[in-house]
């Protein structure tokens, strides 16, 4: 992912000293990677402004520890500001808002995550407009789904899916892919009389039950599954196997699959 702007940077940098104590930015930013940078002053804004300041210049020489230490600093008090709760609007004018408005203008959504029981996770900021990823609502649109449903175990490999990827940690996304996608089509499965059996996988009898029990006929989706359920075992988790195209395609592929299947089988009600 590309780094954020000056702008971006900037305006959470200036959340910090409001919202932290010196220990808790400290400790913020040795979390983010950034405690090499590191400058402590007299008062909360001096520390903080310093320490940005040497980072974004130690980013914007090339490295690439620093750029990846403001965004995570960028997330965190993304985080800090978010409203814990799903119904909290991102109000107009807020901190949050105003961080978001800024995030827009770099080609980045800021979209906050909740597990399917309704707790706060934290946020992920997506590129809107670039073709490494599904776009921002693709996503937010399945795990709605899956948080409706009460697939707590789809979801969470489904977020940490998304969180590897956005991370380049390819053969990750990969294996949370596949576990996303067999915990959807066993899920269904089992609610047309399907049996996991005892020790195996439960994805591919999983599909052949759809199919056989015609919930998913062969030629109205079932062979779709079928088909994509086969490439996901191939370059599994394993390190060095695997490509960003691959992963890439994993990813816009099981996303538009499990969304077909809940929208055939599960679709919500208006």
């Amino acid at each position: 992912m590309r780094p954020f702007s000056s702008r971006v940077i900037g305006y959470a940098a200036q959340q910090i000293p409001e919202k932290y104590t010196m220990g808790e930015i400290e400790m913020l930013f040795m979390a983010a990677g950034l405690d090499e940078y590191y400058s402590s002053a007299y008062g909360k804004l001096a520390t903080v402004s310093n320490t940005v300041r040497t980072a974004k210049a130690a980013a914007d020489s090339g490295d690439v520890a620093a750029t990846e230490g403001l965004s995570e600093l960028v997330i965190a008090v993304a985080t800090k500001l978010a409203p814990l709760y799903p119904e909290g609007e991102l109000e107009h004018g807020t901190p949050l808002w105003e961080l978001r408005e800024r995030l827009l203008v770099d080609g980045f959504d800021l979209r906050r995550m909740f597990s399917a029981d309704g707790y706060f996770r934290g946020v992920r900021i997506l590129p809107i407009d670039e073709p490494e990823i599904p776009p921002g609502r693709s996503i937010t649109a399945l795990e709605d789904d899956l948080a409706r449903l009460g697939l707590t175990t789809a979801l969470n490999h489904y977020q940490q899916a998304v969180d590897c990827y956005t991370d380049n940690r390819m053969e990750a996304a990969n294996g949370q892919l596949r576990a996303m996608f067999e915990a959807v089509v066993v899920h269904f499965a089992q609610k047309n009389g399907f049996v996991v059996a005892s020790g195996h996988g439960g994805g591919g009898p999983a599909i052949n039950h759809l199919i056989n029990s015609t919930a998913l006929p062969e030629r109205d989706g079932g062979g779709y599954l079928r088909g994509l359920w086969q490439i996901s075992h191939t370059n599994g988790p394993h390190p060095g196997v695997t490509t960003a195209a691959e992963v890439h395609h994993r990813l816009l592929s099981l996303t538009c699959a499990a969304r077909f299947l809940i929208d055939k089988l599960a679709p919500p009600t208006p």
